[in-house]
C-alpha cells in the first residue's frame, strides 16, 4: 500500500530520536518509499544530508521542521502557552524561507524552547503546509482539558487565516487506541472537528527510530535526556511503537481502532497528495557568501599605502 510518512525526527532532534537521515533513507529505499519527510525539532542542520541521500536513492526529499509556537512573541508567555506546529516546505523558495523561520525561532526563547508566533507565519506564508499533532499541540492540549469547541476552532481559524485554509491539516495518530483512552478521545474529537470545518486529515505513527527492535535504545536516549536511569519508575516509557512502519502496518492499526476503511484510505491518500506537491532542488557546491562591494574611499586608501605593505 503506497504511503508517505510526513512526520519523523532523527538524531538532529537531540536525544528525542535515534538514527541519522542517511540510515532513514536507506530503510525507505528498502521499503520502496518514493518520498520521505523529516521534521526535526527547531533545526535545519540535517536538510542537505537528507537531500543528497534521497537524490542518490531516487526518493523525493520532503523538508520540514517542528517548532514551538505562541500567539504573540512580544507578550508574556507561560510555558503552558507554548505549543508546537509542524511546517513543511513545498518548493525551494519555501525551503529557504523555512531556514529564515528557524533562525527567527532560535533568537526567541522561552523555557529553553525556540519559538515563533502568528506574525512570523504571516510573513513567510507562501508555499507552506502546516499540521498540528500530538500531546504538545494546542489543539490536543485543549481537547485533553475538555475545552469548548469554539475555543479550539478559534485557534484553528487563526492559523488558517495566516497560512491559507487549504494548507492547514489535522493529524490522526496511528497508534493502538485500546492502550490509551485519551488517544481515542483526542483522535475522535480531531476527526469530528475536521469534518465540521472541512479540514483535510493526514495520518501516521510519528516515528522516532527505524526498526521495531530499536525501541529500547530510543528509551535509553530519552532517559539520558531527562537525567533518569533506566530502572527509575518515573522515566518516560512510551507504550506505543514509533518505528518506520509500512503503509500496510499503518492501515492495520487504524482498522484495529475501528475506523472506516474508506476514511483511512482518504487520510493516507492526503499524505501522498501532499508529497506529490513537493519539489525541492538544492544547488550544491556553490558559494553562498554575499558579494561585498568595497567603498571607494577604502579603495583609495589602499591604493595610497599598498606599496608600503610588506608582502611575502
Amino acid at each position: 500500500m503506497e504511503f508517505t510518512h510526513l512526520h519523523w525526527h532523527s538524531t538532529y532532534s537531540f536525544l528525542e530520536a535515534i538514527w541519522t537521515p542517511k540510515k532513514l533513507v536507506a530503510k525507505a529505499r528498502e521499503l520502496w518509499f518514493t518520498a520521505i519527510w523529516l521534521t526535526d525539532l527547531s533545526s535545519m542542520y540535517w536538510a542537505v544530508q537528507l537531500y543528497e541521500n534521497c537524490r542518490d536513492n531516487e526518493i523525493n526529499p520532503i523538508i520540514g521542521t517542528e517548532l514551538w509556537f505562541v500567539l504573540n512573541m512580544n507578550g508574556y508567555n507561560k510555558i503552558e502557552d507554548v505549543w508546537n506546529i509542524c511546517l513543511l516546505a513545498k518548493n525551494t523558495a519555501w525551503y529557504q524561507n523555512l531556514m529564515k523561520i528557524v533562525s527567527v525561532a532560535n533568537q526567541e526563547w522561552i523555557a529553553w524552547k525556540p519559538k515563533i508566533d502568528i506574525s512570523v507565519l504571516w510573513k513567510y506564508n507562501d508555499w507552506v503546509i502546516a499540521f498540528m499533532w500530538g500531546v504538545d499541540s494546542r489543539v490536543w492540549k485543549m481537547i485533553y482539558r475538555s475545552e469548548p469547541d469554539d475555543k479550539i476552532l478559534e485557534i484553528l481559524h487563526m492559523i488558517q487565516d495566516n497560512l491559507w485554509k487549504e494548507n492547514v491539516f489535522f493529524e490522526i495518530v496511528a497508534q493502538d487506541e485500546s492502550q490509551n483512552e485519551m488517544l481515542k478521545k483526542i483522535n475522535h474529537k480531531v476527526l469530528e472537528l475536521a469534518k465540521s470545518e472541512s479540514v483535510k486529515v493526514i495520518t501516521g505513527n510519528i516515528y522516532n527510530y527505524i526498526e521495531k527492535s530499536d525501541k529500547e535504545t530510543w528509551e535509553m536516549a530519552l532517559a539520558i535526556k531527562d537525567w533518569k536511569k533506566m530502572y527509575e519508575s518515573d522515566r518516560r516509557k512510551p507504550i506505543w511503537d514509533y518505528y518506520l512502519m509500512t503503509g500496510d502496518e499503518i492501515n492495520e492499526i487504524l482498522v484495529w481502532n475501528w475506523y472506516n476503511q474508506d476514511e483511512i484510505s482518504a487520510w493516507m491518500a492526503t499524505n501522498n497528495e501532499i508529497a506529490s506537491q513537493v519539489k525541492i532542488e538544492i544547488l550544491m557546491h556553490q558559494s553562498l557568501f554575499p558579494i561585498y562591494q568595497t567603498p571607494d574611499d577604502v579603495k583609495d586608501l589602499y591604493d595610497s599605502i599598498k606599496d608600503s605593505l610588506i608582502t611575502e
